[in-house]
């Protein structure tokens, strides 16, 4: 379908839904004076980590076997990228002219694994030490700006804008800011009155 191809709007669309179900998430815990920095890294390790070791495991064993010695050493820093949530880091480096193809880089699918972990990290501290009258304008900031940086910088960094947080942000944020605002109309604000 044109726009449509190859499947980067699910991508879109996927951290679109994710910024939105995790602030829910915190929202409700803040809400219910029951949020905690450990219990909510715990679920998602014991939600993410259980699978993902799975992959990697069979990936290892499959990628001892099918890939040359020059597409092993890519793989190693992308399993290394993906223990540590840094793939998108990782695979970033790997983008350029004499970089393998992306049909050898086993682990490609955790780029955007890597971005959700970043924001992840990032947006519990942002809800807990930023006073509430402030979300709804920091998230609308944290939008505009990563959009205007993805807007410049993709003709620039076609690699970088694709694979890091500062300009996949925005995405997030859409998600993170329409909890927002469903979070202020439950308790009979409006999305207006939320940013002032």
């Amino acid at each position: 379908l044109g726009f449509f191809k190859a499947g980067h709007l699910g991508v879109d669309i996927f951290f679109v839904i994710s910024g939105y179900l995790i602030t829910r998430i915190i929202l409700k815990d803040i809400q219910l004076g029951t949020f905690s920095f450990c219990a909510f890294y715990f679920r998602r390790a014991k939600r993410l980590l259980p699978a993902a070791y799975v992959v990697f495991l069979a990936t290892v064993v499959a990628s001892s076997v099918l890939l040359t010695s020059l597409e092993m050493r890519d793989f190693v820093m992308q399993l290394i990228g993906a223990v540590t949530f840094t793939g998108n880091f990782a695979l970033w480096m790997q983008t350029g002219y004499f970089e393998g193809a992306a049909h050898l880089k086993p682990l490609l699918h955790v780029w955007s694994l890597a971005i959700e972990e970043q924001y992840y990290l990032l947006l519990p501290a942002a809800l807990m030490f930023v006073p509430r009258r402030h979300w709804v304008t920091g998230t609308v900031l944290l939008l505009v700006s990563s959009l205007l940086l993805c807007f410049i910088l993709a003709p620039l960094k076609p690699g970088a804008t694709f694979y890091l947080l500062p300009t996949r942000g925005w995405e997030l944020a859409i998600g993170s800011l329409g909890a927002l605002a469903l979070d202020g109309s439950k308790m009979g604000l409006g999305l207006s009155r939320l940013f002032w």
